[in-house]
């Protein structure tokens, strides 16, 4: 057993902390699943099944549910879905490779797997999409949902299709689901947690594909999307958004509705440091009124909705590389401490209706220091990377679609 449990890692292997971190993680979750043994297949799908339903009811409830309740109802909902992961017996290989696609990064299972805790990301989509599907079947007596780069998990559906199945919301018969990612070990993953909680009559289809390649079979009633980080880099949201907005049916609808992609010039000790001192933990509500007159809004950098999806146009560089124009925006002047604040960018994100994720609640709206843009002040050592401009100027802001994502400013 041990002879084959290391006869991979040479030693000097053990001296990268990465791999290390991940032989750890391997033999954790072994003794873990051995410890587990003594339940039978059905003991476990049923502990997993009410993991799910009881976060879901947790996020649904319209009183204020306190942060320690949902804390320990989304810990207990992702340690059974990790033993889930764990059934569908992925390769080390397959477990943790991740890679950057050319529209962006693909992100392995083992990195993955750490969504399903995000509670007030899951809570803000959850919400939007229950409102989504619950207007939807007012009108229709059966819609489809697709899911693309849904991750091991699908952490943002298919908690509420375990609540809707309990308690008799929606039936199957209302309700078919795609779930598409690219990565083939989430995609093992998916086909587990999914008969796992027994969900098989919902989910008609889990496919391995690239979300930007992919092509429904028929038109699409409501498209659920969050492939994001924060600052909007690295994932590949407007891509993915941009290529499947046009199978939306007519009356068709995303979640979120929109994504308002913002920049604001801050101190960066008082925005990222002060302000969090005196809480337990990041949130909206939480955002400290000082630091919050203390920023400089530039406004809104780019917008994404189903009608700008629709209108957007992509620009072809020479070197192949597209871009898409975002706003024009005028930096302001006679800002006295502007050369010590630096670029800060976030997304205000609205799934549906009068539910979101606001700024702090999540990884994907926490505002991104960029340290490359520099206003009213300059390097010691200018470098082609930095973005030098001073108050008064106008800046037009491009996304780059790439392998690398994110925001290029230009001035006019």
């Amino acid at each position: 057993m041990e002879k084959q449990l290391f006869s991979d890692v040479t030693k000097l292997d053990f001296a990268d902390p990465q791999i290390d971190d991940l032989l750890k993680y391997s033999i954790r979750t072994q003794l873990e699943s051995m410890l587990k043994t003594q339940l039978t297949a059905s003991e476990r799908q049923a502990v997993l099944q009410k993991s799910f339903i009881d976060a879901i009811r947790l996020v649904l409830m319209d009183t204020k549910v306190e942060h320690q309740q949902l804390m320990a109802a989304f810990e207990t909902m992702y340690d059974c879905a990790v033993q889930s992961m764990a059934q569908a017996k992925l390769s080390q290989e397959l477990l943790t490779k991740q890679y950057v696609s050319p529209t962006g990064l693909i992100m392995s299972p083992h990195n993955c797997k750490h969504t399903i805790k995000d509670i007030y990301r899951i809570k803000g989509y959850a919400r939007g999409i229950d409102q989504a599907i619950r207007g939807m079947l007012k009108n229709k007596a059966q819609i489809t949902v697709l899911y693309p780069a849904c991750g091991p998990f699908a952490p943002l559906l298919l908690p509420l299709l375990s609540y809707y199945k309990e308690h008799g919301v929606f039936s199957s018969d209302q309700i078919k689901v795609s779930l598409i990612d690219a990565h083939p070990g989430a995609v093992l993953s998916l086909q587990q947690l999914v008969e796992d909680l027994a969900l098989e009559d919902y989910v008609e289809h889990i496919e391995q594909v690239d979300a930007t390649e992919f092509i429904p079979e028929s038109s699409v009633d409501l498209l659920v999307l969050e492939a994001m980080q924060h600052g909007f880099t690295k994932e590949g949201q407007l891509s993915i958004a941009k290529h499947l907005v046009k199978y939306l049916s007519i009356d068709g609808w995303m979640v979120p509705k929109r994504i308002s992609i913002r920049g604001m010039m801050v101190i960066g000790e008082t925005e990222f440091n002060q302000q969090w001192k005196e809480v337990d933990y990041s949130h909206s509500e939480y955002v400290n009124e000082a630091a919050l007159n203390d920023r400089i809004e530039l406004g809104e950098l780019l917008r994404i909705d189903k009608s700008s999806l629709l209108k957007m146009q992509e620009v072809e560089l020479a070197n192949g590389i597209k871009v898409v124009a975002g706003n024009l925006i005028t930096i302001p002047k006679g800002v006295v401490d502007m050369g010590e604040r630096v670029l800060a960018i976030y997304a205000n994100v609205e799934t549906f209706a009068a539910e979101g994720v606001g700024q702090y609640d999540s990884g994907i709206t926490h505002p991104r220091p960029d340290m490359t843009f520099y206003v009213d002040a300059k390097p010691k050592e200018v470098e082609h990377t930095h973005f030098v401009a001073c108050g008064g100027d106008k800046v037009q802001f491009y996304y780059q679609l790439s392998g690398l994502p994110g925001f290029v400013p230009v001035k006019v």
